[in-house]
């Protein structure tokens, strides 16, 4: 638990670098608007005691050459504007003090969190596909918001008033013990029960937010999986279940808070009874001193007036607590996504050119304890087109992420004319494959952002020719905006079969050795589909092309099509050789599919 503690809090410590000159700055102003703090109430004191009255100069040594510098006490008594003027000129000095400190404190946090939000994004960008499969995207944009915002109070605000309670404590005891001792011991000895009831209310409140956290990131997941998923929810009248859903989580949330913020409010109750009884003690015992002649009521009132500033942070050392613990928390969930390694050899490796054949060698793959293939064996020459069919969990989509080294291998190998692809740079073997799915992703940008993502600044020319092949360029330009028509977030402005042809546009841009299919024609209809397969073998130009579907039609004009059953290749050859097949995997799809076709099914 302490060493849990302890890298959060060195990780804190880190989310500083580059500002901690800044923040120590601040750290130093504060302290001199502290100390102005303390001696301002001093003026008071002279002017009730000394210029006013007729009581001798009792002060401490540090103002007293103050006022000696100004002229002495009889002077000044000539000239009362002296000490107006002094009480002035401090309340403008702290002003000015308090200004550049805020300034300087805002720089250091802003600036430190705007560090750790670009790491956090760079880092979620390196992290592995695997990594991103498990995880659940409102848990990851809750610790990228929420989570970080937390930082950003601490170093803006909570640590400085971490800061200013410690240096109160020190300065505070320094000044009390040169008015009064008897007063000071009453006023400093109060910090140890403060702080002990602050401590084990921290390690309650610590818990409970730890808890609120992952009920707020529940709570999270639950809103972006309905809004993302909405199509589905109306499709499939959701709406109250979700509605049911959400609510329990929100339910959730709302009790964890509770809890939390009624444990944080029974501290302050703890808190403010230990002040009263404090500040009770030091006025009965301040009003004996006075009328014994200990203390004069200039000193008794500059010592009241220092136990309000005293206690004031004092006080709120239980909410910095809080503040701290939820800080920690919020530091650890954060470490968790920093802890995760990055996909490594990123940009190691060599750039050959992948025009060769494609072998797969004895591989098998597994996600975690599940075993996907096993001992798969393909052979796909260069330059030709090959298609995938099986059922679901057959493997299929794995071969698509292998090939990309999204994946790699259990064991076995895959080759690129005769090179094992784990020797090859991962970003150019990536860059050299296009690749469409089945769900393709398109950004709230225009049609033209969309398929000439390659690029920083779209090629026109090459975005419509890719648009063309795709068999999308009519529908783009029926459009009022056509190419610069705004999409939608995730393409929702388009059509199944208009998204899937803008994806297979993006992936004809550019210049690519490989183009996946990834069941990416399924919201087409066959005619299009067969104009799409068509302009692909025309363009194509030596380029190796994968299929993967379970539309036959799709499939049936391969050079080669692997079946693939158990993880493992069950049937190979053409259309033709397939079909000689009795009972076998392909033909029954086939017959399947034709019968569904003439009973009017196929789209």
């Amino acid at each position: 638990m302490h060493d849990r503690r302890g890298s959060r809090i060195r990780a804190l410590i880190r989310y500083t670098k580059g500002f901690r000159g800044l923040m120590a700055l601040s750290f130093l102003l504060l302290g001199a608007e502290l100390i102005l703090s303390f001696i301002s109430p001093l003026v008071l004191s002279v002017t009730f005691d000394s210029v006013l009255g007729s009581k001798p100069l009792n002060v401490p040594g540090y103002f007293r050459a103050l006022i000696n510098l100004l002229g002495g006490v009889e002077y000044i008594k000539e000239r009362l504007w002296i000490m107006a003027a002094l009480s002035v000129g401090m309340t403008v000095l702290s002003g000015l003090v308090r200004f550049g400190r805020t300034r300087l404190n805002t720089r250091a946090g802003q600036g430190s969190v705007r560090r750790l939000r670009d790491r956090l994004y760079a880092h979620i960008q390196r992290l592995p596909y695997s990594w991103h499969a498990a995880a659940q995207t409102g848990d990851i944009i809750q610790r990228a918001t929420s989570d970080v915002d937390t930082i950003l109070r601490f170093n803006s605000g909570v640590l400085l008033e971490f800061i200013r309670t410690v240096l109160m404590v020190f300065l505070g005891a320094f000044v009390m013990f040169t008015i009064n001792d008897t007063l000071a011991f009453i006023t400093i000895g109060m910090v140890i029960p403060i702080t002990a009831v602050s401590v084990l209310f921290h390690r309650r409140i610590n818990r409970l937010l730890m808890s609120q956290e992952e009920a707020e990131s529940e709570l999270f997941t639950v809103m972006q999986e309905n809004v993302t998923g909405i199509r589905v929810v109306r499709a499939f009248g959701r709406s109250g279940f979700e509605l049911d859903k959400f609510n329990a989580a929100n339910e959730k949330n709302r009790e964890m808070l509770i809890r939390a913020n009624d444990t944080f409010t029974s501290l302050l109750a703890v808190l403010d009874l230990l002040c009263g009884l404090e500040f009770a003690a030091v006025l009965v015992t301040g009003i004996i001193l006075v009328v014994r002649g200990g203390l004069t009521i200039g000193q008794f009132t500059v010592f009241v007036s220092y136990v309000y500033t005293f206690f004031w942070p004092i006080r709120g050392f239980g909410r910095i607590l809080s503040q701290f613990s939820r800080t920690l928390v919020a530091a650890g969930r954060l470490e968790e996504v920093f802890l995760a390694e990055e996909e490594s050899g990123l940009d190691e490796g060599d750039t050959p050119p992948l025009g060769g054949d494609i072998d797969f060698n004895d591989v098998s793959f597994s996600y975690g304890s599940v075993p996907v293939l096993e001992h798969l064996n393909m052979h796909i020459p260069s330059g030709s087109t090959v298609a995938l069919l099986g059922g679901t969990g057959s493997g299929k989509s794995t071969v698509a992420l292998l090939l990309q080294r999204l994946c790699d291998v259990g064991s076995g190998s895959v080759t690129i004319g005769g090179r094992d692809i784990r020797s090859i740079s991962k970003l150019w073997l990536r860059s050299r494959i296009g690749i469409v799915l089945q769900e393709p992703f398109l950004y709230s940008k225009s049609i033209l952002e969309n398929i000439g993502i390659k690029r920083r600044e779209p090629d026109r020319a090459e975005v419509e020719a890719a648009a063309k092949d795709a068999c999308v360029h009519d529908d783009i330009m029926a459009f009022e905006d056509g190419y610069d028509t705004v999409v939608g977030e995730r393409g929702v402005t388009l059509s199944g079969g208009q998204k899937q042809r803008v994806a297979i546009a993006r992936a004809l841009t550019g210049e690519s050795d490989v183009y996946i299919f990834d069941d990416s024609l399924s919201a087409v209809d066959t005619r299009t589909d067969a104009a799409i397969r068509e302009a692909l073998r025309s363009r194509r130009r030596g380029v190796t092309t994968i299929i993967i579907s379970h539309r036959i039609t799709t499939l049936m004009e391969a050079d080669r099509i692997f079946v693939l059953q158990g993880g493992k290749v069950a049937e190979e050859g053409t259309h033709e050789q397939l079909m000689a097949i009795p009972g076998g995997i392909y033909r029954r799809t086939c017959e399947i599919q034709g019968a569904a076709a003439e009973g009017g099914d196929e789209p």
